[in-house]
């Protein structure tokens, strides 16, 4: 942690960690919780869904969707 210290501004050494970083502390002690609080499940993603997400791309899928979502969902 000195080494740490050499490196890091006093000014950011003594800034307190934020409330959400709090809350993934909180969440990740928790049983049966999902935490999407980075956008990103802390799971891997299920193999028909990357297969899917293959598929998706080779069919030339690669853009972001409307904001008003799609259709069919």
């Amino acid at each position: 942690m000195n080494r740490l210290r050499n490196f890091v501004s006093q000014r950011i050494a003594s800034v307190p960690p934020s409330g959400i970083r709090r809350f993934f502390d909180i969440a990740a002690t928790m049983e049966s919780v999902i935490s999407l609080g980075i956008g990103e499940p802390d799971f891997t993603t299920p193999e028909p869904i990357v297969q899917a997400g293959i598929e998706a791309l080779k069919r030339g899928e690669t853009h972001y969707t409307s904001n008003s979502g799609l259709m069919e969902l």
